[in-house]
């Protein structure tokens, strides 16, 4: 872990991508692969070409693309020259005889590129001489080409001075075990505008995956978004080449989930350190970024931080044993483990001043092993003083932030779940409101609160609420109110009441998933997901623990209890590729080898599920994931991107004003 204001990440080993259930690495050179081939239809070659361009290559890239290639280390293949970020202005690039730009596909980026063109290629004539120009533009579109930003460019006059490319962008590697799309506008684009061209980008991402590790025979989809997903990569799949097919499978199952099958748990506060680093500072890349203040003095004095920086970039690497050890576990045991380290780095040093202090003959005497394992001890602990520091800081800050934000609700959101009291919940909310507490705290809690009470909430008491809200905290959140209620985080009816038991839809969820444990959790040695949010189980893990683990006698019926399209499907593979399963660690063309040994682990080996969350993944499901990996089953987890209750809310305000 290394505390650096840079907003690139430093250079890192990709190595540990190999140590997963399977090689990440592959799909990460394949995307490498994509960069090279479009980037090298813009090559830099020397040529008599005209005295003003005195460089060779200036590419032009979005802000959050840039991102995404500086994760997988991707930036030095393109070949340039110089890398700008894109803004909604000009760039001069008349200087440069290829100027790339790398761009999402938007109409009002193509007035910005066409404008620019047409400025540089008019300055450019009339500098010109006999000899003739050789400026060069292109555009790579990620993650797609689109029709409508090519008719803006005709329209503009420039179509046919500009080569046009696509760079197929969609499942980037994130850890051992997880791969993300970081399409961060896909819960509101799918939900709210209703538009599906995640879907398609998701789909196309899923059929890459096969080419690279194999069919996945068993195919289980639950909700609208997920099975409109399965069908267009079913139609992708039937177009590939039969020769495309021919890599060993890897991955038993695909489960496929709509996140509006789940839209509690991501509301909920979870409770273990990466979860809550998420929910405080907000975790991209792998990385955050923390307020300098947050920090201690001695820390920053330590550090050497700049403190005219208002926040500094921590990286959370995977390499980083303290860091995995931790990032599971609850808050409790997380703090136990730190001051447990803090001690034993104090201890060291003591026993070091009690043996070896004072003048040399302090030393003599004392023999070679001694000393040498001494001083093995104090690398071992030397290498672990930042990272020790560093993760005391952040939980430190954690438990201000939540102890600041948290705890009030934390009781609360229990409360609700297990024994709800309509007029304890609004008494409740009222207080927050008068408060004026953080809105984003205030709004997942009735969003809690309308899941649990169902019908037994009215109309007219939420109305009370939701007046009240857009009193005390302004008109503008009567868009976001609005657009929670389109999507279903506040859940506005219950036409699935059991009327002859009386039972809510969320009651029996409760019942049927076993979602809620009574007695008290076991923080220190869980045997169960329930301590990730505090006696409460993610109901989206609860069923794809039924779904793996077959704790169902039908598990059809099991899913068709949540809302939502259900289909279970299988795709054929041939029976000579369902018997060339391999290890994580083996690359494409090692997957067509066999040997005896192999063939005698293959038996042994636990099964593998690629699981894709549509909408996002919060980290405490994550979590819960991993924790159920231990029981001879590994997952892959694949998602659009990664998700809290605060962010997914904020995503939502930035749609259009509606009509009041």
């Amino acid at each position: 872990m290394s505390a650096k204001p840079s907003n690139i990440p430093p250079k890192q080993d990709f190595s540990h991508l190999k140590t997963g259930r399977i090689n990440l690495t592959i799909l990460r050179d394949y995307i490498i692969q994509q960069i090279k081939r479009c980037s090298e239809q813009f090559r830099s070659e020397k040529s008599n070409g005209p005295k003003q361009f005195t460089k060779e290559k200036c590419v032009i890239v979005d802000d959050d693309i840039k991102n995404l290639l500086a994760h997988i280390q991707a930036l030095n293949d393109l070949g340039a020259s110089d890398i700008r970020i894109f803004k909604d202005r000009q760039h001069d690039t008349s200087d440069y005889r290829i100027t790339l730009f790398i761009v999402r596909p938007k109409a009002t980026y193509m007035e910005i590129i066409a404008n620019m063109i047409q400025d540089e290629m008019s300055k450019i004539n009339q500098q010109k001489s006999k000899e003739q120009v050789l400026k060069q533009y292109g555009i790579i579109f990620v993650p797609r080409r689109s029709r409508v930003c090519e008719e803006k460019l005709k329209e503009k006059g420039v179509r046919g001075d500009i080569i046009i490319d696509e760079l197929n962008l969609d499942f980037l590697p994130i850890d051992t075990d997880l791969i993300s799309m970081e399409s961060h506008d896909c819960f509101r684009d799918l939900y709210i505008n209703n538009d599906t061209s995640s879907i398609f980008n998701l789909a196309h991402g899923l059929i890459a995956l096969q080419q690279l590790y194999g069919i996945i025979p068993n195919v289980f989809v639950k909700g609208d978004k997920a099975k409109q997903c399965y069908d267009s990569m079913m139609r992708m799949q039937r177009e590939v080449p039969d020769n495309e097919k021919k890599v060993p499978t890897q991955i038993e199952n695909l489960i496929l989930i709509d996140r509006t099958v789940d839209l509690i748990t991501p509301m909920m506060i979870p409770a273990t350190y990466e979860a809550l680093l998420d929910e405080v500072f907000g975790i991209q890349f792998n990385r955050i970024e923390v307020p300098t203040a947050s920090f201690s003095s001695d820390f920053r004095e330590v550090q050497k931080i700049d403190e005219t920086k208002d926040k500094i970039a921590i990286r959370l690497l995977t390499t980083d044993q303290l860091y995995s050890d931790t990032r599971y576990l609850h808050m409790i045991p997380v703090g136990r483990t730190l001051q447990e380290g803090a001690r034993a780095q104090k201890q060291l040093r003591t026993d070091f001043d009690t043996q070896f202090s004072g003048s040399s003959s302090g030393l003599q005497g004392k023999k070679l092993a001694e000393l040498r394992e001494f001083v093995t001890r104090m690398s071992n602990q030397n290498a672990k003083t930042q990272t020790l520091s560093t993760h005391l800081e952040l939980a430190f800050c954690i438990k201000q932030e939540s102890t600041a934000a948290f705890d009030m609700y934390l009781s609360n959101q229990l409360s609700i779940l297990f024994s709800p009291v309509t007029q304890d919940a609004i008494r409740q909310i009222d207080e927050r409101i008068a408060w004026k507490d953080n809105i984003f705290c205030i709004l997942r809690y009735l969003s809690i609160v309308t899941h649990s009470l169902g019908s037994q909430l009215k109309r007219k008491d939420y109305d009370l609420i939701k007046k009240d809200i857009i009193q005390t905290f302004g008109l503008q959140y009567l868009v976001l109110i609005h657009a929670l209620e389109q999507v279903g985080l506040i859940y506005l009816n219950d036409s699935n009441k059991n009327i002859k038991t009386n039972e809510t839809y969320f009651e029996r969820l409760k019942r049927e998933f076993n979602l809620l444990q009574e007695d008290q959790v076991n923080i220190m040695d869980p045997q169960d997901i329930y301590y990730i949010y505090y006696q409460y189980a993610p109901m989206s893990i609860r069923l794809i623990e039924k779904i793996v683990f077959q704790t169902t006698n039908n598990i059809q019926d099991t899913m068709n209890i949540l809302s939502g399209t259900t289909f279970i499907d299988t795709q054929q593979v041939p029976m000579e590729l369902k018997r060339h399963r391999r290890g994580s660690t083996t690359s494409i063309n090692s997957l067509n080898r066999s040997n005896k040994h192999q063939n005698q682990q293959q038996n042994t080996e636990s099964k593998v599920t690629l699981v894709v969350f549509i909408g996002g993944i919060t980290y405490g499901e994550i979590a819960a994931l991993r924790f159920l990996a231990d029981q001879n089953h590994d997952f892959i987890i694949a998602t659009t991107h990664f998700i809290n209750g605060t962010n997914l809310m904020k995503s939502l305000l930035e749609v259009p004003i509606l009509p009041i």
